[in-house]
């Protein structure tokens, strides 16, 4: 172990998760457990996080049961929550927040925004028998987070697999409409070929409209993340299986899309998280930075999990560092919120070795602003 890695192992609080994981001291960014891997609970990902008032942040999460498909996709998952009140670094308070229907597979993929209105709003996917549809549900909280009501559903049983993956997010652009990337087809899951959209409504949800298909070759376009830019255009970083993230552009609110084009950074099959970095114009990317291999199930391993930057929309990228760099492990279904400050909090899946899935946990990279600005 290198002397600028150490794991510090803490004791338990009531209801919390250990204060810190590990520590890189080099690049100041600090690693933290938000949901362990336990026997009866093998696996957790897919996170959101959004400030509470009185500066707490609250993470919504799915949660995985042990039983039949333990862990895997398409095993039995409900949406879960947790609260910090120190930026972060500890998470209390566990709380189911949406349960699985009696008959469906599971409810998964929660995303979390809290408007400029300052109500919460909570989307999660149901996954039908089978798994080839699904509900999107809406949920509104005008109390902080301390309950939340149903909403007309964004979609409902949908005639094929159409959902977000381990991308979810829910935003609302300058102009106050709320926009939704999500992705699908028809098929088996692991064959289908895909299209991605956004829905965006400007009536603050009670309504919602369908973007333009993305389109792409092999499996398509999955998992898009997406950031309004200084211009107010908005861009999407895209997962894909044709050597590494794929962006398309949108000037009219994401109504329309460009034709995607290759971002230029190399990696496999695997979801991406974009976002604008806050006091400037540049974005960042987080993705996989791997060897692309078309002979690889998902054409290249999920490590490391790496940031790239951006100062011109996009066009070109330069690699700032890696948050994580274990060649054994696997690292995916990325979250990134900033706080106030302008650190930022990124939710990952944690696997190892690679591609198990008995045991999977939800951490969190904890990168101070000034990371960011390293060379």
């Amino acid at each position: 172990m290198s002397r600028s890695l150490f794991l510090v192992l803490l004791g338990f609080a009531a209801f919390a998760s250990p204060v810190l994981l590990a520590v890189d001291e080099k690049r100041s960014i600090q690693h933290v457990v938000i949901e362990h891997a336990t026997k009866d609970t093998p696996r957790s990902d897919t996170a959101s996080i959004t400030q509470l008032p009185g500066d707490r942040l609250m993470v919504v999460y799915h949660k995985y049961e042990s039983g039949k498909r333990s862990g895997h996709d398409h095993g039995v998952c409900r949406i879960w929550s947790k609260v910090s009140d120190d930026g972060g670094k500890t998470w209390r308070h566990p709380r189911m927040l949406v349960d699985v229907a009696q008959g469906d597979m599971n409810v998964q993929a929660p995303a979390l925004l809290r408007t400029t209105g300052g109500d919460l709003l909570l989307i999660s996917l149901r996954a039908h028998a089978k798994g080839n549809s699904s509900t999107m549900c809406l949920f509104r909280s005008t109390n902080g987070g301390q309950s939340f009501s149903p909403r007309d559903s964004l979609w409902s049983r949908s005639n094929g697999q159409l959902l977000q993956g381990g991308t979810s997010s829910l935003l609302e652009l300058k102009s106050g409409r709320l926009l939704l990337p999500y992705h699908g087809g028809a098929g088996n899951q692991w064959k289908q070929k895909n299209s991605a959209w956004c829905l965006y409504s400007d009536n603050g949800g009670k309504s919602w409209k369908r973007s333009d298909p993305i389109d792409l070759p092999k499996r398509g376009a999955m998992e898009g993340s997406v950031a309004q830019l200084e211009n107010e255009a908005l861009l999407m970083s895209l997962r894909t299986q044709l050597g590494g993230p794929f962006l398309s552009r949108s000037v009219d609110g994401g109504r329309t899309w460009s034709r995607p084009v290759f971002s230029g950074l190399e990696g496999g099959e695997s979801g991406t998280c974009l976002r604008r970095l806050p006091g400037t114009g540049d974005v960042i990317l987080f993705f996989n930075n791997s060897k692309y291999n078309k002979d690889h199930h998902h054409f290249g391993e999920r490590t490391p999990l790496t940031c790239a930057r951006s100062a011109d929309q996009g066009k070109t990228w330069r690699i700032i560092g890696n948050i994580l760099a274990d060649p054994q492990a696997e690292y995916t279904n990325l979250d990134c919120y900033f706080t106030p400050r302008g650190d930022a909090i990124l939710t990952y899946m944690y696997a190892s070795p690679a591609w198990n899935r008995e045991r999977i946990q939800l951490n969190a990279a904890l990168i101070p602003r000034r990371w960011f600005d390293g060379s």
